[in-house]
């Protein structure tokens, strides 16, 4: 298995993770302390089976690079305005927690997994 492979299915597993978390613990994970209104936890879980999709996408995309390269472009391209939606969010609301914002930067960059896809299947074809 090449280098590629590997680090889409170790990118998968984020968008995973936060989905299934998600899914199971709702936006109370979040919000310790703070009211929760049915809205916000009904969107939140929501949002958590987008993940869901999402890494399941990256994953399957994984398994065959050259045949699945536009369901791992699609991914990445929803990734990427999840990224641009953090934006707004902090500068319409503030800074978020620092985890948070580690996630923005890694989904502003994510496109450069589409340039280095775009590598591997020149090399592969």
């Amino acid at each position: 298995m090449t280098l590629f492979p590997i680090a889409t299915i170790l990118f998968a597993v984020i968008p995973l993770y936060f989905g299934v978390t998600g899914m199971a613990f709702g936006a109370a994970q979040l919000m310790v302390g703070e009211p929760i209104t049915t809205a916000m936890d009904n969107q939140f879980r929501y949002l958590s089976g987008v993940y869901i999709g999402i890494g399941l996408m990256l994953f399957y995309s994984a398994g065959d690079i050259l045949g699945r390269a536009l369901v791992f472009r699609l991914a990445i391209v929803a990734v990427f305005i999840g990224g641009l939606a953090r934006v707004v969010s902090y500068f319409n609301v503030g800074e978020p927690e620092p985890w948070q914002m580690g996630g923005m930067v890694l989904e502003l960059i994510s496109p450069i997994f589409i340039l280095w896809q775009t590598k591997v299947l020149k090399t592969a074809s």
